[in-house]
This record gives C-alpha cells, sequence and structure tokens, in this order.
C-alpha cells in the first residue's frame, strides 16, 4: 500500500498529453487554449459612445454654452461625422464612434429637446470624455487577452469572437469510456429487485466530467464475469483515450478487474493507496500509455477518486493552468481515529472575516452516497 502522495508522483509521472488540434470556435467551447489570444487592434478601436444622447464640444459648455441646436446624428457602425459648428451637437448612438469635434456626450435624461435644440438641464454638469469609452482604454493591440491553459468558456469564446478567431488552437478533448461493474448493478430505468441496486456511479462520473469541460463521455455496464470484463476491457480500450472504472478492485472472490486489465495488457503501477474512503483505488496504463484508473465501487469512494485523482490528471493531459487553491477554517474540531490520509466531505456556509468557513459532514459509511449531495 502507497501513501498519497507516492500515488500522486506516480499518476503524474505517467501524463499522457493530449495533442494540439484547431477547431472553429463553436466547437470550441469547454476546451483548454494552445495558443494566447492576443488584440488583433486597439480595444476599443475608436473612441466609443456609451450613452444614447448628444455629443457636444466641452469647450462651449465651459464657455458658458446651455443650448445646443442639433446639427445630425451620428449612427452605429457608420464611420464619424463632422461636428462643424464648435457650438452645437450632433445626436450619438450608444456604440457609434464619437464624431470628430466632441469630446464630451450627454445622455437624453440630462437634455431637453425642443424645436430641433438640446437644452441643458438646470444643474447638471458636465466634464470632458464623459461617456466616452476612449480608444485603447481597456487593452493595446497586441495585448495578451486569455492566456494559454485558459478554458474557453463564456467570456473567453467572447474575446476569441471578438479578436476574430474563427478557429483556435486547442488541446484535443479525451475520449473517455466510464465503467462501471457489478452483478447487483441494474439500470436506471430497469425493475429493481430488493436485493439490486440501481446505477449512481457512472452518472456521477459522467457529470463531474462534463461539468470540467470533458464532453466526450460514454458510459458502460459490465457483469462481474472475468472473461466478460477481458474482452470488453480490451475493446474499449482500443477504442477510447481514457478508461475509468468503479467497482471490482478490492479484494472479494469476484473483484475481477485488477487481473482483467492486466491480462489485456495494462501495466499497474499501483494498487491500494492508504487513504478513507478509496483504499482498493488501482492506477495502470495500456498501450499507447492510455491511463486506467479503476477505482472502488463504493460511492464516496468513487467521488474522492474522480476528483482527487481523475480530474487533476486530464487538467495536464490537456495543459490546463492549474486553478488556484482554495483553503477553508473548518467550523468545528474533528477526531478521526485512523492512520490514512482522510478526505472529509465539507458544506461551506459562508464567509466570515474574510474566511471561506466550512462544516464537516460525514457520511455514515463510503456507500452513502446520499449524504455528499449536501456537500
Amino acid at each position: 500500500m502507497i501513501s498519497v502522495e507516492e500515488a500522486d508522483k506516480i499518476i503524474f509521472r505517467n501524463i499522457r498529453k493530449l495533442p494540439a488540434v484547431r477547431v472553429s470556435l463553436p466547437e470550441a467551447f469547454g476546451m483548454v487554449l494552445r495558443e494566447d489570444l492576443l488584440a488583433d487592434r486597439d480595444i476599443p478601436p475608436f473612441d466609443r459612445v456609451m450613452m444614447d444622447g448628444i455629443g457636444i464640444s466641452f469647450a462651449s459648455w465651459e464657455k458658458g454654452n446651455r443650448v445646443f441646436p442639433i446639427d445630425g446624428i451620428q449612427k452605429a457602425g457608420i464611420p464619424p461625422v463632422h461636428l462643424e459648428d464648435a457650438h452645437a451637437s450632433l445626436e450619438v448612438m450608444t456604440g457609434a464612434v464619437l464624431p470628430v469635434g466632441c469630446d464630451c456626450v450627454i445622455p437624453y435624461e440630462d437634455i431637453e429637446i425642443k424645436d430641433g435644440k438640446a437644452r441643458l438641464r438646470q444643474g447638471v454638469e458636465l466634464r470632458r470624455l464623459q461617456y466616452v469609452h476612449s480608444k485603447a482604454s481597456d487593452h493595446a493591440r497586441g495585448a495578451r487577452l486569455v492566456r494559454r491553459g485558459e478554458r474557453l468558456f463564456a467570456p473567453q469564446v467572447a474575446v476569441a469572437a471578438s479578436v476574430g478567431k474563427a478557429e483556435v488552437l486547442v488541446s484535443m478533448n479525451p475520449s473517455i469510456a466510464v465503467v462501471g461493474t457489478g452483478d447487483e448493478v441494474v439500470g436506471i430505468h430497469e425493475q429493481v429487485e430488493p436485493y439490486q441496486i440501481r446505477q449512481s456511479n457512472v452518472y456521477v462520473i459522467e457529470a463531474a466530467l462534463k461539468l470540467s469541460g470533458y464532453d466526450r463521455v460514454t458510459r458502460f455496464h459490465i457483469r462481474d464475469d472475468q472473461e466478460e470484463l477481458s474482452a470488453r476491457l480490451k475493446q474499449i480500450l482500443e477504442d477510447f483515450d481514457v478508461l475509468v472504472l468503479s467497482g471490482g478492485v478490492s479484494m472479494g472472490k469476484l473483484d475481477f478487474v485488477p487481473e482483467a486489465l492486466c491480462k489485456i495488457g495494462v501495466k499497474a503501477l499501483f494498487h491500494q493507496v492508504k487513504q478513507r474512503p478509496g483504499k482498493p483505488f488501482w492506477f495502470g496504463k495500456g498501450r499507447e500509455d492510455k491511463p486506467v484508473f479503476a477505482l472502488p465501487g463504493n460511492p464516496v469512494s468513487t467521488q474522492v477518486g474522480v476528483y482527487r485523482y481523475v480530474l487533476p490528471y486530464l487538467s495536464e493531459a490537456v495543459d490546463a493552468r492549474a486553478a488556484e487553491k482554495e483553503f477553508a477554517v473548518l467550523r468545528e474540531d474533528i477526531d478521526v481515529k485512523t492512520d490514512r490520509a482522510y478526505f472529509l466531505p465539507v458544506k461551506v456556509e459562508s464567509r466570515e472575516d474574510g474566511r471561506l468557513l466550512a462544516a464537516p459532514v460525514f457520511p455514515n459509511v463510503s456507500g452513502d452516497y446520499a449524504a455528499l449531495a449536501r456537500t
């Protein structure tokens, strides 16, 4: 039996890096960037009007002018209009380029328009460049907007689109097989007998993977039959980049998974980790260094294995930037009588005095999956 730290070292020494591929931006959602996204021009690329209203010369207001004849309109999406009369104004639309000769925008709320003239409301004070989003004030051309290693979620996709990235270089998302085992497990649509349980582990593994950006996930279930296990796992391993199993890895008479994996050529790198829950965890690699995670079948153990080992491995494999670790202060003392590394589920409750607080949630046993719904 090895320690958690030793398990980490072995897993991370055996990372199989996924190749970079170029895909269309709509396809890239949730994938990891393998290039920086740079501003292809200043942002904004022009002095941009921020409010619907009128554009004026600030100097005219400074000289005491409070009534501005409207000489035209500056629409969004057209070249800049010129303000010919320094004491007049132009109507301006949000998102339009600031007209030449204007350096102040007054929103409609602050003026009254009558007979083609805009009169400033009583008590309204102005400033130069108010409601003007100045050219390059956000970012200059060439600035790095999104770093390599970031996932392309909504804000990053917006940036990519804004700089004209119709295609982006990303890490190929791995195809992942999630395999449940056990004769006692039946499908969620099947009639369940008193001595059977419904599938849940394969669904929670799939959900955790998809929530983390890995969308190429396929579920399987295999009975406790050594020959069937070997045959089906061999085919699955040929067809997928990553294999995650749940169940069949302990010391029981029908726990055939480790033997079946070795039989099809998967090299065992360790079996059993000094942790609670999840001690029987098995890890190995098949042909082309494809990783195989064989997690204990108890639901809490399975989830610990996914979050503690599988997802960190995949982050390295797709070259994702490491997320910053968050730390919390336990609300109460706990006394755990074990010499193993103990993974404690917690419920994050609130922040007090700038601290993140967490209350322990103790599952009844490692099969108490319902307790995790509170964590």
